[in-house]
């Protein structure tokens, strides 16, 4: 077990960023492409943001963000600001996995009639220029979201908190993982 839960949170974000590259290539591609490999990401993406990342964030919301405003003697500016980017990224990463469960569904039942109709079903089905207006907006959001974390809020947490006290977010972070 870790004791330095900034490490970890730090850790994560390079790690979801790494496993959100795909991702990013496909929502950076022209808008008119819908071929498997570019769906495949997308649906990456969207499972990675609707598991992993919202994992991610109720550690920091139930564990490290009210250490810190224990720290501090209440609620402050930093982490107001962080749980409500947490509140527009889920809803955010939920609306696009809806977008793209409604694709999938025309998708699933045309696969065996051929790709070229598939292709033209799942054009049909779902806009995925609109997919990747979307998905690109979710990345900006997160790219601003942990930069603000790991330029401000967390060099700040190193001042406020002890060892022993990121010892117990530390091990209260392993006990919600437990759950």
């Amino acid at each position: 077990m870790s004791t330095d839960p900034i490490a970890r949170l730090l850790s994560e974000h390079q790690d979801l960023m790494a496993r959100l590259e795909p991702f990013r290539r496909a929502v950076s591609t022209a808008p008119e492409a819908a071929d498997d490999a570019t769906l495949a990401a997308l649906r990456e993406g969207a499972r990675i943001m609707t598991t992993d990342l919202i994992a991610h964030a109720k550690r920091e919301d139930d564990v490290f963000f009210p250490a810190l405003e224990a720290a501090v003697g209440g609620a402050f500016g930093p982490t107001t600001v962080m749980r409500s980017e947490h509140a527009s990224i889920h809803a955010g990463a939920d609306e696009f996995h809806a977008t793209l469960q409604e694709l999938n569904e025309v998708q699933h039942p045309a696969i065996v009639e051929g790709g070229a109709k598939l292709r033209r079903l799942v054009e049909d089905a779902a806009d995925p220029a609109a997919l990747r207006t979307l998905g690109a907006q979710l990345l900006a959001l997160i790219d601003d979201h942990f930069a603000k974390e790991e330029q401000i809020l967390f060099p700040m947490s190193r001042n406020l908190l002890d060892e022993s006290q990121l010892a117990v977010v530390a091990r209260e972070m392993e006990e919600l993982d437990a759950r």
